[in-house]
């Protein structure tokens, strides 16, 4: 019986000495929380709908992750969470609940899920400034850390309660439907500067990732009818689309054919996503008034696409046989930049190198380099502005439209935020 407690005994400070090996210097540890503080800022913010959220602070969730990504083996995190000191709930605003957070994979998966949620924010503000590169960009990377997110989820297995935000499954669907709408912000940029033919691509190809996402997974009845209807209307775009660059680039007889054949099947589509919305609204009772507002809205559009698209109805043994356009999704797969190392593989290879890679591929392409690379546009969009309005300032002045001294004023002025400019890209080519 004393040799079973003294074995007990010797069990219980083994555990506690494997414990204390994880963040030994209290200089790691106060990086963590100084993190951790950084993080609750970014949180803060996200929550606040802030414009202006700095895109190198987002870094600061990558390496936060990256210091707590360790493969801890079977011990318990409480003890290591505790020496910590930083928030050990979230709050789950599905079902308006504080979790617990009692492994540290599932404190990954919360700051992942954190800047999935930024980089969706920070797209919409893209969006908004009609910056389409950076606007797919940004949802791109969402998309990708709400993947990483739910792998860290997946990991967690000393994490009790989960709620519903974190749920891994929650997290694949919504790294999917951000994908979606990373494809869905490109195909409007493409329609939005005519490359109509094109865009009719994107479209096929947005309705595909949404038949995708349908059969991910058994959705309530509102979310199915959604996804159902607007797969129906997106390749009825897609069709009406590629029917009006058929028109533009060929008046010829068999071109015309083609086109009433394409656009007889963008309304059969369109009346697809017709049906489903006026049955939403006739048959789901749980729809709030602002989700009725917005299948109103749809509605109206859909029935303006019919209307205007003024052909002949044709049975479907004869729609069947008019082709889609083809599909391109332009969005990549949504595969996680890197991997939780306490996750359990097949094969006794651990993969650190490989995790240590993507960590860094991600950092310094992503970050570093494709999105800043569009701060360089802007400013040369901006040189541009501004050496335009010297030469007009010349050509005033030569025509004797503008006194000298006021020239001499507004020389001195665009001159400055030309070499203000200048300094910038200068700058960010040093990075």
């Amino acid at each position: 019986m004393n040799n079973l407690f003294n074995l007990n005994l010797y069990k219980k400070k083994l555990s506690k000495k494997i414990i204390m090996q994880y963040f030994t210097e209290e200089e790691n540890l106060q990086r963590i929380r100084y993190l951790h503080f950084k993080i609750k800022h970014l949180e803060e913010a996200l929550y606040k709908q802030e414009e202006d959220i700095d895109l190198d602070d987002l870094n600061y969730i990558l390496e936060y992750t990256k210091i707590l990504n360790i493969n801890y083996g079977q011990e318990s995190h409480n003890s290591i969470l505790k020496r910590f000191e930083i928030t050990k709930t979230y709050h789950d605003p599905k079902i308006d609940k504080d979790i617990q957070i009692t492994d540290i994979m599932f404190e990954c998966a919360r700051v992942l899920w954190i800047l999935a949620k930024l980089y969706s924010h920070l797209s919409e503000n893209y969006e908004n400034d009609n910056q389409y590169q950076n606007a797919v960009i940004s949802m791109v990377e969402s998309s990708k850390m709400y993947k990483s997110a739910a792998y860290f989820s997946a990991s967690a297995v000393n994490q009790y309660e989960r709620g519903d935000t974190l749920e891994s499954e929650n997290l694949e669907l919504n790294s999917e439907e951000t994908r979606i709408f990373a494809q869905s912000i490109a195909a409007t940029r493409e329609e939005n500067k005519n490359n109509i033919y094109f865009a009719s691509k994107l479209y096929a190809g947005l309705s595909a990732l949404s038949k995708r996402l349908f059969y991910l997974r058994k959705h309530n009845e509102k979310k199915k009818q959604q996804i159902r209807a607007q797969f129906h209307y997106d390749m009825g775009k897609a069709c009406f689309l590629k029917a009006q660059a058929s028109i533009e680039s060929s008046i010829t007889s068999i071109n015309q054919e083609k086109v009433i054949k394409l656009k007889q099947k963008a309304n059969f589509y369109y009346k697809k996503a017709e049906q489903i919305w006026e049955g939403m609204l006739e048959s789901l009772s749980e729809i709030s008034p602002d989700e009725k507002a917005i299948i109103g809205d749809n509605l109206t559009i859909v029935r303006d696409h019919i209307n205007q698209n003024d052909v002949e109805e044709l049975h479907y043994n004869e729609i069947k046989k008019i082709q889609d356009p083809e599909p391109i999704i332009v969005v990549p797969e949504n595969l996680a930049p890197f991997v939780p190392k306490s996750t359990i593989y097949l094969t006794k290879f651990v993969p650190k190198d490989v995790n240590e890679k993507r960590f860094i591929k991600f950092k310094q392409k992503k970050l570093e380099k494709k999105i800043p690379y569009s701060k360089k546009e802007k400013l040369l969009d901006k040189k541009t502005g501004v050496l335009r309005t010297i030469n007009e300032l010349k050509l005033l002045r030569e025509n004797n439209e503008l006194d000298i001294e006021k020239y001499t004023e507004m020389m001195e002025k665009y001159s400055t935020k030309i070499v203000m400019i200048d300094t910038a890209l200068e700058k960010l080519r040093k990075k």
